[in-house]
């Protein structure tokens, strides 16, 4: 792909944000463009479904789901690098950014449409991007407020799922806040993938009053590096595995093993099997929501990304000691191939 961008995307999109965020540490050229109502039928033009953010360049090539669009831009243009040299660092970048895809994104969603101020925070913010300056009709924030309120069971928040995500969001945001330390970014001083994968959701959380009062009381290295997070840049080289290890071995064993790797076995499962529901315990409650079947190509292409580490000795001992590899080596479940984007279920499209 070729520069000038254009992005779409909107600043309440975690994914939207990451791409934002990397295309600028690249240094590409791009124009960022708001998804409001005035741009729909430009917009529509280049999505293949009604998701953001999609990215077109200098030749009307586009690229829509935020992991495919990095991964490609990357690899185009090696300089500055975002992927550590060490393989194992490599691949744990990878798995942190796909659980903050795909999982982190709950907390985000569950946060914003479950409290009252949190709710009415968005739906302002949604509205005023949609409309751009243009008056809205009357009751269009109550509008946003109840459909997205209704989208709550897709990524699995229920009053009885609440404690269990809530208990997650904690753990992982205290969890991160030790890896990250007195560094600016989580491997050193350059950012990588699970940089932008964690701060864009982590970001959004900020955004909103309830989780974002616990961020700022709890973890104020984290709203530096979400702050810093904006425009990144390459301040030095990553650090090593060795020097990161323990603070991740809390976070692979605590929260991707044990929280997101079970639910996206039983997500994957699900898909494959064309189940109406996943309902599957994690950490001693049971968690239920509708399939997503993003996520259980994620998960597919997450092994597909271990299998190629197999010989890696240092990476199989950090994810059979963390739990990782009970779930990432085990033989594939085939998802079906259907492209769907970025969760639908967690965008705010």
């Amino acid at each position: 792909m070729n520069a000038p961008f254009r992005l779409y995307g909107a600043d309440l999109s975690p994914y939207s944000v990451k791409v934002r965020s990397f295309l600028r540490f690249k240094g590409l050229d791009f124009e960022w463009l708001s998804r409001s109502n005035a741009r729909q039928e430009e917009f529509a033009r280049y999505a293949k479904l009604p998701l953001i953010p999609v990215l077109v360049d200098a030749d009307e090539n586009v690229l829509q789901d935020s992991t495919p669009i990095i991964e490609t831009l990357d690899a185009q243009s090696a300089d500055p690098s975002i992927t550590p040299a060490d393989p194992a660092l490599a691949f744990v970048s990878a798995l942190l950014e796909d659980y903050a895809d795909e999982w982190l994104n709950k907390a985000m969603f569950h946060y914003r449409w479950s409290y009252p101020a949190d709710q009415e925070s968005a739906a302002k913010r949604i509205v005023a991007m949609i409309f751009d300056g243009a008056e809205a009709p009357e009751g269009m924030e109550e509008n946003v407020r109840q459909r997205m309120t209704g989208r709550l069971y897709h990524v699995g928040s229920s009053p009885e799922t609440a404690q269990l995500i809530e208990a997650s969001f904690a753990r992982a945001l205290d969890q991160v806040a030790k890896l990250l330390g007195d560094k600016p970014y989580l491997f050193g001083a350059r950012p990588s993938l699970a940089d932008f994968g964690l701060a864009g959701q982590f970001g959004q959380l900020l955004s909103d009053p309830t989780p974002g009062a616990i961020i700022r009381a709890q973890a104020p290295n984290v709203v530096r590096w979400i702050e810093r997070m904006d425009a990144p840049k390459a301040e030095g080289d990553f650090v090593s595995l060795e020097s990161v290890r323990e603070a991740l071995v809390d976070l692979l064993r605590d929260e991707v093993a044990a929280i997101y790797l079970v639910w996206a076995a039983a997500n994957a499962r699900a898909v494959v099997d064309d189940a109406s529901g996943v309902s599957v315990e994690i950490a001693g409650q049971m968690f239920t929501q509708k399939p997503q079947r993003y996520a259980a190509k994620a998960f597919a292409e997450l092994k597909r990304k271990r299998a190629a580490f197999l010989d890696n000795p240092t990476l199989a001992a950090l994810l059979e000691e963390t739990g990782c590899d009970a779930f990432l080596a085990s033989p594939q479940i085939v998802a079906p191939t259907d492209d769907e984007g970025d969760d639908e279920e967690g965008e705010e499209d």
